[in-house]
């Protein structure tokens, strides 16, 4: 694994996590709306532009696609 891989796995295992606390969901919920929304592969995509600022930042682009989608939290 690249150091670049190694990057994006530790923010998709991060940002999936926080998000799982904060939006009081459990494993199995929180994973079907990564996968249906596809948030693991908008972090990968994305990671260039993510890594940059804050863990924190990520989840919030996360929320703020789910929002656009018409997704409540």
């Amino acid at each position: 694994m690249s150091q670049e891989q190694i990057g994006i796995a530790d923010m998709q295992c991060w940002v999936f996590r926080h998000a799982q606390q904060k939006w009081h969901k459990t494993p199995k919920e929180c994973a079907d709306l990564f996968r249906k929304y596809d948030l693991f592969g908008f972090i990968a995509d994305c990671y260039g532009l993510l890594h940059v600022s804050s863990y924190q930042s990520a989840l919030n682009e996360v929320e703020g696609i789910l929002h656009d989608k018409g997704v409540s939290i």
